[in-house]
């Protein structure tokens, strides 16, 4: 007798500091809700890895040091790894180190002032020399004192380790993770996902696009409504590594990729590069595809961008 498959649906608060959506689709309900098991378990064992905001994570507690080679775990190395390689890609647009800038901004908006040039000029030049060395060994040593930040890589990372593990419980034929907006599907035919208008904060708002992701993953970026508010004006939170400076030309990047690590290190380094550059970087990422909003609505696609 042909039974249907079970579908299970969860939504979590608070997970990976945002909501947690999983879809699972399985031969039955026991099997359904073992792989969400196996989801949970992975985004719980990640965090202890690569939460920056908790000090006892693997992370915060190599980031405390300084130059002391410290033995990684293979999940922080393979995060530095991609951090280093898509900061080489990307010409310095997507950086580890661009916290460092945000601090800035974020205390000379709590003064009501821009800050200091020389001191963005200063921290933008300290980018330009390397945060860490991994060595052949397996360890790695922190250079300077700097934050790091490996955000836009870590939540990518854990999205992608997370829907690996559901997908490879017995009896599931397809799994989606979504960390608030960044999500990887594996199995089934996949979805058609709504691209968010850039210029409204509106959730009801028609959407800007759709585009089907099918065995893969899809990132956003934006800084239309986050960031920093000194007298008038108001500044984007994206900043540009390479000069500190705000920048305002992307308010909208929609990224699909096959990881969520590389949709979240493409959507990031969009933000920040000229469209020309950054379509060209989408181009030559094998399975990416990229569409971007500018400041004046123009929507501009990467070659294969809807052809997925």
């Amino acid at each position: 007798m042909f039974r249907r498959p079970y579908r299970l649906r969860s939504v979590y608060e608070r997970m990976l500091g945002t909501e947690l959506e999983l879809q699972i689709v399985a031969g039955t309900r026991p099997q359904a809700e073992a792989a969400e098991r196996a989801a949970l378990d992975e985004v719980d064992r990640l965090a202890g890895v690569l939460n920056r905001f908790d000090p006892a994570s693997e992370f915060s507690r190599w980031a405390a040091t300084e130059e002391h080679p410290l033995p990684l775990s293979p999940e922080l190395r393979h995060v530095l790894v991609q951090a280093d390689l898509w900061r080489e890609r990307s010409g310095g647009a997507f950086h580890p180190g661009a916290d460092a800038l945000g601090a800035l901004w974020a205390e000379a908006a709590a003064r009501d002032q821009r800050p200091d040039p020389q001191a963005l000029a200063d921290v933008a030049a300290a980018l330009r020399s390397p945060l860490w060395t991994l060595h052949p060994d397996g360890t790695a040593t922190r250079h300077g004192t700097l934050p790091v930040g490996l955000n836009a890589l870590a939540k990518g990372f854990v999205v992608d380790r997370a829907a690996e593990a559901a997908f490879r419980a017995p009896g599931v034929r397809a799994a989606l993770v979504n960390v608030g907006g960044d999500l990887r599907t594996l199995g089934g035919r996949g979805l058609r996902v709504a691209v968010a208008d850039p210029f409204t904060p509106r959730d009801d708002a028609p959407p800007l696009a759709w585009v089907r992701v099918r065995d893969g993953a899809l990132a956003t970026s934006g800084g239309a409504h986050r960031g920093y508010r000194i007298g008038p004006a108001w500044y984007s939170h994206l900043l540009d590594p390479r000069s500190g400076q705000p920048v305002s030309a992307v308010p909208g990047v929609t990224v699909t990729a096959p990881s969520c690590l590389t949709a979240d290190a493409l959507a990031t380094a969009l933000s920040v590069l000229d469209v020309g550059r950054g379509l060209a970087l989408a181009d030559a990422t094998p399975g990416a595809a990229a569409l971007v909003v500018t400041r004046e609505g123009k929507r501009h696609a990467s070659g294969r961008w809807g052809k997925g």
